[in-house]
């Protein structure tokens, strides 16, 4: 089960907290989802992209935009983009 942490509402685990969102928006198991492969390799359509921003906003306390999914276009680089913020 994820947890929040106390610090800023963040999710104490960013990177499952964010494996978990897209496992859940693609409706497969989590460990079917690689941190490195790009979005686009996951099977996300632009749709589920545009939505996924909102899901990660969520689960990882941050903002994130479209730019961002294509700036940093897997869920490593994501993370450790969020995490400078």
């Amino acid at each position: 089960m994820r947890q929040r942490s106390s610090v800023e509402g963040r999710w104490s685990d960013p990177t499952s907290a964010a494996v978990t969102a897209i496992a859940e928006l693609l409706g497969v198991p989590a460990d079917q989802v690689s941190v490195t492969s790009p979005f686009n390799d996951l099977g996300l359509s632009s749709v589920q992209l545009a939505r996924l921003t909102a899901v990660l906003e969520d689960a990882l306390g941050v903002s994130i935009s479209l730019t961002d999914l294509f700036d940093h276009p897997d869920i490593e680089r994501l993370v450790e983009h969020t995490a400078t913020r």
